[in-house]
């Protein structure tokens, strides 16, 4: 196994040119209110009630700077790039999912219980963009301190093949399908909103199930896809939101920051299930061809 789609060594230097100072001026616009004056530009003429008259670019700054920083830094080589790097990137990106829907959930059943928490549920959209991020790097960095030279490293641990995979795509795509429709039927109520709080926590456990179950078959190339899907879906989930950050603004932007949540997941999953149809199909054929020449 070994990593691939990843950025030259020099990049992760980069990145942390990138990363500390987004998180300074993170910090400063999220608890100071500090703005960049005039980085923006009139879009309505006069404010309304979610909406500003004059957007100001300085958040949307932050994240670029802090998300294509972390990415930098997670995802440049090693000096040394070899098949104990790839096993502790895929451990690392495991541990960075489960984790943080592991605090994800945690914050929601706190705030079902004793209400809104200070700071976190006013910015826990802007938090979310990048804790999985700072997870794997720390996770992956400390995997590399500890185990030094060693290749003796777990492989992460994954549910039974049945019945979790099969519980997991039912729960999926009919809470996919449920939340599609709830939103599409125009009715303002709160048994709507409690609904599509459930199906919505409903879908994120359904991913989880499916991506955490073994495959049928689960050997050192199914782990190879693995880490690959893992990779390419952070890449293209955090492509989508840079793209979002830049092009959707209020209720909008809250909107797609929902879908954020599962979004990775979601890509993760298909990319792993287009890999095995592929790999399937070929080793029919290959079976196929053998026979025919029997």
């Amino acid at each position: 196994m070994k990593s691939k789609y990843l950025f030259p060594a020099w990049c992760s230097l980069f990145g942390y040119l990138l990363t500390i100072p987004g998180f300074v001026l993170g910090y400063l616009n999220v608890m100071k209110n500090f703005e960049i004056s005039g980085f923006g530009f009139k879009m309505r003429e006069k404010d309304g009630f979610f909406q500003k008259g004059f957007e100001n670019f300085t958040n949307e700054l932050c994240v670029f700077l802090v998300v294509i920083g972390l990415i930098l830094i997670a995802f440049s080589k090693s000096k040394n790039e070899d098949e104990l790097n790839a096993k502790l990137r895929l451990n690392a990106l495991y541990w960075a999912i489960m984790i943080y829907y592991g605090f994800y959930f945690i914050w929601v059943f706190l705030t079902v219980i004793i209400g809104e928490i200070p700071f976190f549920s006013g910015h826990m959209g802007e938090l979310n963009l990048f804790t999985p991020l700072l997870i794997f790097i720390f996770r992956f960095y400390y995997l590399k301190h500890i185990k030094n030279e060693s290749y003796l490293i777990s492989e992460p641990k994954f549910l039974p093949h049945q019945p979790f995979k099969r519980i997991g795509i039912i729960m999926s795509l009919t809470c996919l399908i449920g939340l599609i429709v709830g939103l599409a039927i125009d009715l303002q109520s709160d048994v709507k909103d409690s609904a599509l709080a459930i199906i919505y926590a409903g879908l994120i456990i359904g991913l989880l199930l499916w991506a955490f179950s073994k495959n049928k078959i689960e050997d050192e190339m199914v782990m190879q896809h693995r880490l690959e899907s893992l990779q390419m879906a952070v890449y293209l989930n955090y492509g989508l939101i840079l793209i979002g950050t830049l092009l959707l603004y209020s209720l909008s932007y809250l909107y797609f920051l929902l879908y954020a949540e599962f979004s990775l997941l979601l890509y993760f999953v298909l990319r792993m299930e287009y890999v095995n149809y592929k790999n399937v199909r070929l080793l029919n054929r290959i079976e196929g061809g053998i026979s025919y020449e029997e």
